[in-house]
């Protein structure tokens, strides 16, 4: 009887439940069944090769460079994004007149499309005429050659998707110190705790929820970052900049090897989720030891 009242309830999630599973399941399963295959893309055949584009993997020069650069972007990501979201959310928490005001600027930003804030950057690193070589050669410095040298282009990469994304991770952080209890820092006071003392016991352990908010988004946020790389290097320098969604795309649209892009693409899949479980259980368990 229950389910016969609710039933004309049910029918209304029907589009969204068909539109998802059309657009998202179905794609996922079948990108798993592609991984297994020689695939270009284009062909109506396509050969069932095993797991031999995941055991190409190891032999690919290209996927490991790739593996390692990913792997910069979220250990800078993670360290960078987070040191300056708190500290600017501990900023803005002060007695300042215009911290309303400050919150909208440092917030602009997050709302720009990426490709917008790629060309910002690349018109800022551009070796000649760029703003920050301009200024450089007003100090009688030579021109540095920011994203056009292997050596550290993926860092400067990496800065303009930080200079994006760091006010976010402020804003969560504003939200997690509005809901920690004044009594608190009274209580550390009363005990003899200075400002040190209580910022690491106090302030710390009451954020470690928007730390594993921040931390899981950084992570996640890294793991899938293509945008701005692809519009500012292409993953040049030759493989300099490469990440794994740069990888994917090469190898599925420009090297018309889709089954092998897919095999990438479904590595990318196990090790976000892998990752996001295992952030998952260890902020978890420092919540519950608060």
């Amino acid at each position: 009887m229950k389910w016969k009242k609710e039933r004309p309830y049910m029918l209304f999630l029907v589009p969204a439940v068909l539109v998802y599973s059309v657009f998202l399941i179905l794609p996922m399963l079948l990108s798993f069944y592609y991984a297994l295959t020689d695939w270009d893309g284009l062909a109506v055949d396509m050969n069932f090769i095993g797991l031999r584009n995941f055991t190409y993997m190891f032999q690919d020069e290209g996927f490991r460079i790739a593996i390692r650069n990913t792997l910069i972007f979220v250990v800078m990501d993670i360290v960078i994004q987070n040191l300056l979201g708190l500290a600017f959310a501990l900023l803005l928490e002060c007695k300042i007149k215009t911290k309303n005001l400050l919150r909208a600027f440092y917030f602009i930003p997050v709302i720009m499309a990426p490709i917008v804030v790629s060309f910002i950057w690349t018109y800022l690193y551009r070796y000649d005429g760029g703003l920050f070589n301009t200024l450089l050669g007003f100090l009688g410095i030579g021109s540095v050659d920011y994203i056009g040298n292997p050596q550290y282009a993926i860092y400067f990469v990496i800065l303009s998707e930080i200079w994006q994304w760091f006010s976010y991770r402020m804003i969560i952080y504003v939200a997690g110190l509005k809901n920690i209890p004044g009594e608190l820092y009274e209580a550390a006071h009363m005990d003899g705790a200075g400002k040190i003392k209580s910022f690491f016991h106090v302030t710390v352990p009451m954020l470690i929820p928007s730390i594993s908010i921040n931390v899981m988004l950084c992570t996640i946020g890294a793991l899938k970052q293509f945008d701005i790389v692809f519009t500012m290097t292409q993953g040049g320098p030759g493989y300099a900049t490469e990440v794994i969604t740069t990888k994917i795309y090469r190898e599925a649209f420009s090297n018309m090897d889709m089954g092998y892009g897919t095999a990438i693409g479904v590595v990318l899949f196990a090790f976000i989720l892998v990752v996001t479980i295992l952030q998952n259980r260890f902020f978890n368990s420092r919540e519950v030891e608060i």
